[in-house]
C-alpha cells in the first residue's frame, strides 16, 4: 500500500513515521510549494489546519496525480471540503499530539466519515494500524469534535485556574500531579461515581467558603462547574 501524506505538521509526521513502522510505503510533502515527494498512492492525507484544507486539496487535484481515496485529520470538517475527488473522507484521531511521535497513534480511537466506497479503502490501512474506528455521521461531525476538544482542550481550564491560585499559596504542579492523577484515574475507571468533594458529600457550606475566597475568572469558573456537577446529579438522583 502506498500513502501519501501532505503537511508535515506534529499530526501529519506522527502518522507517516507510525506508518512507516507498519511497513506501510509512505510519502511526504510540505503543503507550502509541495516540497517533497507528491505520488500517485492508494490513500492520501491532507495534515494541513482547517482553514487550509479546501485549498490545498483543490490545489493537489489540479495536479493530476491519481489517488484511491483522499481524507483529511480535521475533526470538524466534513469530508465535502475535498472536493472535487470522488472518494473522500475525514480521519479524526482522538489524541492530542503536543509533540510529534508515532507511539501517539498506537490503540487509539478515529472517528471516520465520508462515503461508503472511501470506507473500503481506508479499512485495510486502519486493520494494519490496529486502531479502533468509529463512524460519525455529517451531521454528528461538530458534536463529535466539540465534545473532543472537552476531554482534551477545555479541562486544561480548572487545572491552569487551580494552579493559579495554588502558585499564590507557593505550590507547583508537581505538589498537585498526585491528585490531578488520581482524579483522572478514578474518571477513568468509575466514570461519574469516581467523584469525590464537597458537593458529593453535601458540604454546600464548604462550596460557599470556596466563592467566599475565590475572585474574578477563578470565581466565575468556580461557579460555572459547580453549576454543571449540581445539575448532572440532580438529574441522576432527582
Amino acid at each position: 500500500m502506498r500513502v501519501q501524506v501532505v503537511g508535515l505538521g506534529r499530526v501529519g509526521r506522527s502518522f507517516a513515521d507510525f506508518l512507516r513502522g507498519r511497513g506501510v510505503e509512505v510519502f511526504t510533502c510540505r503543503a507550502r510549494g509541495f516540497e517533497g515527494e507528491l505520488v500517485d498512492a492508494d490513500l492520501l492525507f491532507l495534515a494541513v489546519r482547517d482553514g487550509y484544507v479546501s485549498d490545498v486539496a483543490r490545489e493537489v487535484y489540479s495536479r493530476g496525480r491519481e489517488y484511491g481515496a483522499v481524507g483529511h485529520f480535521s475533526g470538524v470538517l466534513t469530508s465535502d471540503v475535498l472536493k472535487p475527488f470522488p472518494l473522500r473522507f475525514s480521519f479524526h484521531p482522538l489524541q492530542a499530539f503536543a509533540r510529534p511521535s508515532p507511539d501517539l497513534w498506537r490503540g487509539i480511537t478515529v472517528g471516520f466519515e465520508g462515503s461508503e466506497g472511501a470506507w473500503l479503502k481506508v479499512k485495510p490501512l486502519t486493520d494494519l494500524m490496529g486502531v479502533r474506528v468509529v463512524r460519525v455521521s455529517k451531521e454528528e461531525k461538530a458534536a463529535y469534535h466539540a465534545a473532543a476538544v472537552f476531554v482534551s482542550n477545555l479541562i486544561y481550564a480548572p487545572l491552569m485556574a487551580g494552579e493559579r491560585v495554588f502558585a499564590r499559596l507557593g505550590l507547583s504542579r508537581e505538589d498537585f500531579a498526585p491528585l490531578v492523577r488520581t482524579s483522572f484515574l478514578n474518571f477513568l475507571r468509575m466514570g461519574r461515581g469516581g467523584l469525590t468533594g464537597p458537593l458529593v458529600r453535601g458540604d454546600l457550606e464548604t462550596v460557599k467558603r470556596h466563592m467566599e475566597t475565590l475572585s474574578g475568572e477563578e470565581l466565575e469558573l468556580y461557579r460555572a462547574l459547580t453549576d454543571y456537577i449540581k445539575k448532572a446529579m440532580e438529574r441522576e438522583h432527582p
